[in-house]
């Protein structure tokens, strides 16, 4: 059988300097990605595909009509590590220092002066909220407290990927509690942060791999530090503004096309690293970039450079670029519904069904779903991971990090769309339990049945329940994502993937109308002229709006009323327009504009 490759995004182990500090701390995500991509030439490929495709629409004039200014609210969960000190200490942040360091760094994104920014940065179209239910749907403030005291080398040298001989690597800490990435943006402050190259301040990963997290050491996780700001950059798909520059020859970084070299931006100047300057430690503000010959242009303020100047700038060509990645490879944290105040209500009781449980090849290989969308079903999930062993994932019953059940049609179709997960060809199957028995049928129950489904596709179906279907009863429906040539069947052990329960209740269509009439006191979405409108009795928690590709076009969370409105200004465009109601209940419509 032909070798299984995974995915292992290569992570930017970044440090950056800000103005209270003078240590001379480098990033090695330069070395990191060229070793990746040795190893994984197809993931080269995938990223320098997408990014032809940026330049391309760059150059034709496209890109920016494609964005819609739109800030992104950005869940997070920040894991403060503990070394057995007291909480409030230099090593343990109190929750008010994280919760202003939180702040402060939304202020980095917004461009704002409360966070030192110049106030001619562009923003970052982006902002971090604290998750406020966990996992298991209980409420939290999104801070999550880990006792490392446990650790000797952890509380003697902190966390030191490269060398732990007196210290101990990430996956060591991550293993002790991380949440959803899908759901949640992980952010761990560390007493230490360390690397052959000397003391970081920080790392995250690149957007669209199967390692998703920010590592922060506590000295850089404190107001008026840029860090954050900087490493959220790098997890948006932002390179550093010298990336290409030669330290062994000096050399600038070549710029014959900005949109595919340096770091892919053409309103930042090329330039050398800063904390290479032949005056050290001294701001380059007023001096000669020798890279153009002109005066530094910003590009030794901009958030993403090493300089030894205090960064407040962003520029508009890294804010689109920016957006771009966001809305490519992070539509599950631009809809997680983590951020709410509304707990979504997905109790159901379904008849009992075969459920595996093992799986014969556990791994990191990157099988299984990421998404599954299904009338109201909106469900973005994490693909098998070792860690977590999620073979199984049962997301009925109190389950409340994703809407997981629907009603449909009973004599119309309905679009299944599912997602496979980020690495390997994939066989993705789906079952409904029609007759209710606990049992699914190969031929009559199987409702999409796909192979050769790979990372960037989709796999879809047009599901029309049968005449003998059992209407107004929750029914389970069963998606499987497997690695593709694996005998697959709804009851099989997993080999490499996973399997994910739903339910689905078919209506008989008399139902359906009456309830599409908008009838007082029914919750209902209708098209009003040029805009979308929903009304409710029950007053509205959060709408959310998708273009007919699924991508998110408006987020609304906290309505409070019983009205809401969104005007429409494209043409002869599809979306599907859902409510959330603060009662939990989901009601969904696709409308043409």
């Amino acid at each position: 059988m032909k070798k299984l490759l995974f995915l292992l995004i290569s992570g930017t182990f970044c440090s950056n300097f800000y103005s209270q500090h003078l240590e001379f701390q480098e990033c090695g995500t330069d070395e990191l990605m060229k070793k990746h991509y040795e190893r994984y030439p197809e993931e080269k490929a995938r990223d320098d595909a997408f990014n032809l495709e940026l330049s391309k629409m760059i150059k034709s004039g496209k890109f920016t009509s494609k964005l819609n200014n739109q800030v992104y609210e950005i869940p997070i969960v920040v894991h403060v590590v503990g070394d057995g000190s007291a909480i409030g200490t230099a090593n343990n942040k109190s929750d008010a220092d994280i919760i202003a360091w939180i702040n402060y760094t939304n202020g980095v994104f917004a461009g704002s002066s409360t966070s030192g920014m110049s106030g001619t940065s562009a923003i970052l179209p982006v902002k971090f909220v604290f998750a406020t239910k966990d996992p298991n749907c209980n409420v939290t403030n999104g801070i999550n407290r880990i006792n490392a005291s446990g650790l000797p080398k952890y509380v003697s040298g902190g966390v030191n990927n490269d060398n732990t001989t007196n210290a101990v690597t990430a996956s060591e800490i991550t293993a002790m509690g991380m949440w959803d990435t899908s759901k949640y943006y992980n952010i761990y402050v560390v007493k230490k942060l360390t690397s052959n190259s000397g003391g970081l301040n920080g790392f995250a990963y690149y957007p669209g791999g199967s390692k998703d997290y920010s590592f922060m050491a506590a000295s850089a996780s404190a107001v008026n530090a840029q860090t954050l700001g900087h490493e959220f950059g790098h997890a948006l798909g932002l390179r550093h503004t010298h990336e290409g520059y030669n330290e062994t020859t000096g050399d600038c970084p070549v710029n014959n096309d900005c949109t595919l070299e340096g770091d892919l931006v053409c309103d930042t100047e090329p330039m050398k690293s800063l904390y290479h300057s032949s005056v050290p430690h001294t701001c380059q503000t007023g001096q000669i970039n020798p890279c153009t010959t002109q005066l530094y242009n910003g590009g030794e303020r901009n958030v993403m450079a090493y300089t030894y100047c205090f960064r407040d700038l962003f520029t508009q060509g890294q804010t689109n670029r920016a957006t771009a990645q966001l809305l490519q490879y992070r539509q599950s944290l631009i809809n997680s519904p983590v951020g709410s105040p509304t707990t979504i209500n997905n109790n159901v009781t379904l008849t009992n069904a075969c459920t595996p449980a093992t799986i014969t090849n556990p791994g990191n290989y990157n099988v299984g779903i990421t998404l599954v969308k299904f009338g109201s079903i909106n469900n973005y999930s994490t693909n098998y991971k070792q860690a977590t062993n999620n073979f199984y994932e049962n997301f009925t019953g109190t389950y409340c990090l994703g809407i997981s059940k629907t009603n449909i049609p009973q004599n119309a179709a309905t679009t299944l769309t599912v997602a496979p997960g980020t690495n390997n060809p994939h066989i993705i199957k789906a079952y409904i339990d029609y007759n209710n028995d606990g049992q699914f049928d190969e031929s009559t129950e199987l409702v999409l049945n796909q192979s050769g489904i790979s990372n960037g596709s989709l796999a879809t179906a047009q599901v029309t329940p049968p005449a003998g279907a059992i209407t107004n009863t929750p029914l389970r429906m069963r998606v499987i994502g497997e690695y593709n040539g694996t005998a697959v069947t709804a009851c099989y052990t997993p080999k490499y993937g996973q399997v994910e329960d739903y339910s689905v209740i078919i209506e008989p269509q008399n139902v359906l109308a009456i309830q599409n009439t908008g009838l007082k006191n029914a919750p209902v979405i209708f098209k009003d002229e040029n805009s979308v409108s929903v009304r409710s009795n029950v007053k509205i928690s959060a709408v959310h709006i998708y273009d007919a590709a699924g991508r998110l076009l408006m987020r609304k969370n906290d309505i409070k009323s019983s009205e809401f409105k969104y005007p429409v200004d494209q043409k002869n465009i599809i979306i599907t327009a859902t409510a959330v109601l603060e009662d939990g209940k989901v009601i969904t419509k696709k409308l043409k504009f």
